[in-house]
């Protein structure tokens, strides 16, 4: 579906932390797409795959302050609950990443922000 809608496949990763496959997808005018699969042991989304199959079921923010963006979600009333505290993301140069629940919403990612001198990585 992605390669019809005119995205290329750029890099993919298996990320120990969350025992995932990862491939990025992109495209020069929508924003990019990381597709996920279940790795070769039990992880996080097989039950979710297996309930559902195929879906999106989160959005991905990179935030130059992750703790920042999460004070402003709950100043501004949201509830977040933490569902994966930071851990380094393979996909994203090892930069860290967490997974939360947001009441109303759903399950949101914060990417940290590439770092400074970093080599370049994709951002979501």
């Amino acid at each position: 579906m992605l390669a019809a809608l005119g995205y290329r496949h750029g890099r993919t990763v298996f990320d120990p932390y969350q025992l995932v496959n990862l491939s990025m997808w992109h495209h020069d005018a929508m924003p990019d797409v990381e597709v996920i699969w279940p790795g070769p042991e039990p992880g996080p989304i097989d039950r979710l795959v297996r309930r559902s199959g195929p879906l999106v079921y989160h959005l991905c923010y990179t935030c130059t302050d992750v703790d920042a963006t999460i004070s402003a979600l709950e100043t501004a009333g949201l509830r977040l609950v933490l569902v994966r505290p930071p851990a380094p993301a393979p996909l994203f140069d090892g930069r860290m990443v967490s997974f939360h629940a947001v009441d109303g919403f759903g399950l949101i990612e914060l990417l940290e922000a590439e770092r400074q001198g970093a080599s370049a990585a994709v951002n979501q």
